[in-house]
């Protein structure tokens, strides 16, 4: 039977920023390779060459080269160096929504400076796609998506399809089943290796596996690899293959294989793509060091719900300044994001580095907070000193502050707001500090002054202090004559409660009773402790190996406010400190782990913090909340919505690249009953069994790559590199909470965001320096009437923020529909695409999204 079909052949890269080898080493060979790629392209017109979806590789490139620019740059106008539309190509399940708004953002502004950008939403690697993915792409005008990983042709069908987002964007996909290298250049794919047995023994059987998978005319045939250097020749390859093909093999791009893929009749999916059938997924990739999934929670949440919102409303008083450094923290931000890197499938080095800049990022987000925040305060109630600022970066009408510094003249004192009504707050701690000497430059040459005068140092919770939705606000410290402080009260009992639960430590565990369903857990939360025999790509559990739990608690202490009520609780685990040498089991060698977790409620709102200092190797923790019923299905965050999991019958199966268990990804919440909602800050994987939710704190391993895995036989997926550090000796903590109450979908959004968003307190005051970052700076403080409190007013009910994008000069919020009814858009309201570019939009369908451009006065 003739088959004939047209195969467009690409000429491309993958390029892995950093991996088992760091981005210095990557650089170091970008140098040699990007030069002979130019010099190829300028001597042979009819050839183009993919850099891998990816502006960060071309910038680092020409920040290096310089002189190389104005030869580059006419390559990427002519459409022969494709670059974009990723700043980095990220690994989707470890990061946040806006965060994959940044990396678009400036990943096509970086192409468009140089000349152009590839209209294909390019991911050959990434461990898998949310099933946002389409409504992301077409936010950006991107109307194409190339992947590879978690396709199952016996779930999804043909390799081609129309991709649907659950907001109803549709978007022509294809899926490279067999990766990005089907005439792989070691192998003979390219010129000056060619191999005429190999293309006969690799690539033509999987071209014609591909026929049976698509009944498409055109077919797509990538040429590359890992770090594979440009083939200048590759006409010559194709002319090759051709004289020995059934099928007619074209030079061609990706965009002109979407081109001819448009003209085809394609099947409708809705869907995420995390089936681990025709390739690894890396299903419990999102339990690898944690370490570098908490730094990274940490600096989104400072960019994205504190100093961006700040920004915005310098710039809308006209105070804004220092904005490229902006760019500079998401930028760092963003190589961390990159593919193998906030997955955790690193080198020890690697991850070093990876950790260092979501530190730089965190800290370029903090200082340009205080410096704007100073700014706006020089001009806000000036003749008031001891003042501070709140930010509220989400859609609440309040925020609530935890654990913040705040300087006060006298012990005793009250908050206020700007008319003087009373902010309800609890004292932590307290501490008497003598006034620093100061320094008198006389002709006889430095003379100290001293101060017999005292400040007082406050650790302190603000309960609900009113800013309004993406707005800040001014509130202010009273002194107040000697009177009853608002501490934490210790008292000697063995419970907690509030209006909605009562937890109380019984028979050594937590028992917890709900007030509202009248229903109690006897045992809300244990620790599940498991042998791992996998690598920092996958879990692997021991055959045979029993969990180990946490057996009893400890009751510490108890201690209550009105406001809020405390339990500390401790134990001391003896788990095996390893593997045996033959991978057989866990070593009968014991070593104490010892857990402190503290509980506490604020409304409907129980929050945990829990300690673990992990002295033990080669192992996996969970969390075990016992939900009280069984559970049917469990509800994970996505972008502007949520995803509904179930067990699957086949996660026993063998016959998939790696077994398909029941172990998923989320963002920040979960909902396992519809009062059962759990929140986390870093934590990235969850399975359920029976009544049981499980989440993953954290999991060492002792190897990046490990061959003969009990759920994925055979080869390894990295290299069999030593990673000590990623056994995450030490202390490490965790934060998450539970609501047991029902919540409507912007309720849950609300709740999240109230749980994982701490506001800096920024205060004006001149007795400790340093309190906060660059306030101890001699900068120029303009005199500017700050009239602008907030961005944008009369948020219609049920939307919520996204985020506040403030580069390149303009200001867009973004706000989601997480409910089930369309809303309509207020008709002033200025809406544009995720470039700020105009976009007619009247209502917001559900889990759609809207971007406002806000007009700078």
């Amino acid at each position: 039977m003739n088959d004939k079909r047209i195969v467009h052949a690409v000429s491309h890269t993958h390029w892995d920023r950093e991996w088992y080898f760091t981005t210095l080493d990557t650089q170091v060979f970008a140098l040699k390779a990007f030069t002979e790629a130019i010099d190829a392209l300028e001597h042979h017109p009819e050839l183009a060459y993919h850099l891998d979806g990816q502006s960060s590789l071309l910038a680092d490139y020409l920040q290096l080269k310089p002189e190389m620019t104005e030869r580059a740059t006419a390559l990427v106008r002519q459409r022969r160096l494709m670059v974009g539309p990723w700043y980095t190509q990220p690994d989707l399940f470890s990061i946040s929504t806006e965060s994959m708004f940044r990396n678009l953002r400036i990943g096509i502004a970086l192409a468009r400076a140089a000349g152009g950008c590839m209209d294909v939403l390019y991911l050959p690697d990434t461990f898998g796609s949310p099933a946002q993915l389409p409504q992301l792409a077409a936010a950006f005008g991107l109307r194409h998506i190339l992947l590879r990983r978690g396709y199952d042709p016996e779930v999804m069908g043909a390799t081609e399809m129309r991709w649907q987002a659950a907001n109803g964007d549709t978007v022509t996909t294809a899926i490279m089943p067999f990766g990005y290298s089907l005439a792989h250049p070691e192998r003979g794919g390219r010129w000056r290796n060619f191999s005429l047995a190999h293309v006969e023994t690799e690539t033509f059987p999987l071209i014609a596996r591909l026929k049976q998978l698509t009944p498409c005319r055109h077919l797509l045939c990538p040429i590359g690899g890992d770090q594979v250097s440009c083939d200048a020749d590759f006409a010559r390859l194709i002319a090759e293959i051709n004289a020995h093909s059934e099928d007619e093999f074209i030079a061609s791009r990706y965009e002109a294989y979407f081109a001819a893929l448009n003209a085809e009749e394609l099947p409708l999916w809705q869907g995420e793509f995390r089936r681990p059938r025709l390739s690894r997924v890396h299903k419990t990739i999102g339990s690898s060091r944690y370490d570098i999934k908490r730094a990274n929670d940490e600096a989104e949440t400072q960019l994205i719900h504190q100093t961006e919102p700040l920004l915005a409303l310098a710039r809308m008083n006209g105070l804004a300044c220092s904005e490229p450094m902006l760019e500079k923290a998401w930028r760092l931000l963003l190589e961390s994001h990159a593919h193998d890197s906030m997955g955790g499938c690193n080198s020890d080095e690697t991850n070093r580095d990876v950790l260092a800049r979501c530190a730089h990022a965190q800290q370029t987000g903090e200082a340009l907070f205080s410096l704007h925040a100073r700014l706006l305060l020089a001009n806000l109630a000036p003749d008031q000193d001891h003042r501070f600022l709140l930010v509220n970066g989400t859609g609440a009408p309040t925020v609530c502050v935890h654990n913040r510094v705040l300087i006060t003249p006298t012990p005793t004192f009250r908050l206020v707001d700007e008319q003087g009504k009373p902010v309800e707050f609890i004292l932590l701690a307290q501490e008497k500090i003598r006034k620093p000497r100061g320094v008198l430059l006389t002709p006889d040459g430095e003379v100290e002054t001293f101060s017999a005068d005292y400040y007082y140092r406050n650790r302190v919770d603000i309960v609900h202090a009113p800013v309004p939705p993406l707005g800040m606000a001014l509130f202010f410290v009273q002194h107040t004559e000697p009177a009853a402080m608002p501490w934490m009260q210790s008292l000697r009992q063995t419970f907690i409660e509030n209006a909605c639960y009562r937890i109380s430590w019984h028979e050594q565990n937590l028992c917890l009773f709900d007030k509202r369903n009248q229903r109690t857990l006897t045992r809300l939360l244990q620790l599940s402790d498991l042998g791992n025999d996998g690598d920092l790509y996958d879990f692997s559990p021991l055959a045979g190996d029993m969990e180990l739990r946490s057996g009893w608690m400890e009751l510490v202490s108890v201690k209550q406010h009105s406001a809020k009520q405390e339990m500390i609780v401790t134990s001391l685990l003896s788990l095996p400190e390893c593997l045996d040498p033959q991978r057989a089991g866990r070593s009968e060698h014991m070593k104490s782990v010892a857990v402190t977790l503290t509980v506490t409620l604020e409304d409907a709102l129980i929050r945990f913090h829990l300690t673990v200092d992990n002295q033990v190797r080669e192992h996996r923790m969970q969390l075990v909340f016992d939900t009280g019923t069984p559970i049917a299905a469990v509800q994970a965050d996505m972008p502007f919505g949520w995803i509904s999991r179930q067990n699957q019958p086949d996660s026993a199966r063998t016959d998939f690249t790696e077994r398909p268990v029941d172990i998923e990804p989320f963002m920040h919440q979960l909902r396992a009953h519809d009062d059962f909602h759990f929140f986390a800050r870093g934590l990235k994987e969850y399975e359920y069994d029976d009544r049981h939710l499980r989440v993953t704190l954290f999991r060492g391993a002792s190897q990046l790559g490990k061959d003969d895995l009990l759920w994925r036989p055979g080869r390894a997926s990295g290299q069999r590199l030593a990673t000590p550090e990623a056994e995450l000796p030490g202390l490490l903590c965790f934060d998450f909470a539970l609501c047991l109450t029902p919540l409507a979908a912007p309720e849950r959004v609300a709740c999240a965001q109230r749980f994982r968003v701490n506001p800096t307190l920024w205060q004006w005051q001149r007795d400790e320096t340093c309190v906060q970052r660059l306030d101890n700076f001699d900068v120029f403080l303009p005199a500017q009437p700050v009239q602008v409190r907030q961005l944008l007013a009369d948020i219609p009910a049920g939307l919520a923020v996204s985020g506040v994008d403030v580069l390149y000069g303009g200001t867009l919020v973004r706000l989601f529909n997480p409910g089930e009814q369309p809303i309509p858009v207020p008709q002033a309201w200025q809406t544009c695409n995720a470039l700020g570019e105009p976009l007619a939009l009247r209502q917001v369908p559900p889990f759609g999204h809207v971007n406002v451009r806000v007009a700078v006065e």
